[in-house]
């Protein structure tokens, strides 16, 4: 009989987080969509001011093509030890003409890991991370800043 309990006790265990865990591995391998915003200005004067933004939030630009209009940048690498593992998060920023003096600006956040695990790096995009929102703060800030953008007048 305690045999019989300790079975169900560990198969009640085993099952008990099944969908927890299989929501968890389907998010991991489903596409992660770009957080976009749109700005009143010309891709040219977007894609300086954006350059500028990576900067302003204490990340480094890798790559960047103005032809493209395609930004890489990346924060510093933080060291791992025994216990956690390196980690270092990058931006994918895209930047594309959306109309007449109006551009759009893609932003993918990702986070880059190496470590002991089976494979030993992994990126994964980031569906919600505090640095959409700071850099589309910055780039914003930085439009107004150098006359890009206009301010709303305020009633």
């Amino acid at each position: 009989m305690k045999t019989f309990a300790v079975a169900c006790l560990c198969a009640a265990a085993l099952l008990g987080g099944c969908d927890s865990v299989s929501s968890r591995i389907e998010n991991r391998f489903e596409a992660v969509p770009p957080h976009t915003r749109t700005f009143a200005a010309n891709r040219r004067a977007v894609f300086e001011a954006a350059q500028v933004a990576v900067k302003n939030v204490g990340l480094l630009v890798g790559r960047a093509s103005s032809s493209k209009g395609h930004i890489e940048a990346y924060a510093p690498i933080r060291g791992g030890d025994s216990v956690s593992y390196t980690r270092q998060t990058a931006l994918d920023i895209t930047i594309t003409e959306s109309g007449p003096a109006e551009t759009e600006v893609d932003l993918l956040v990702s986070e880059d890991t190496e470590g002991s695990f089976p494979g030993g790096v992994s990126k994964q995009a980031q569906r919600e991370h505090s640095l959409y929102e700071m850099y589309y703060s910055a780039l914003q800030q930085v439009m107004l800043e150098n006359g890009t953008l206009k301010a709303e007048a305020k009633p």
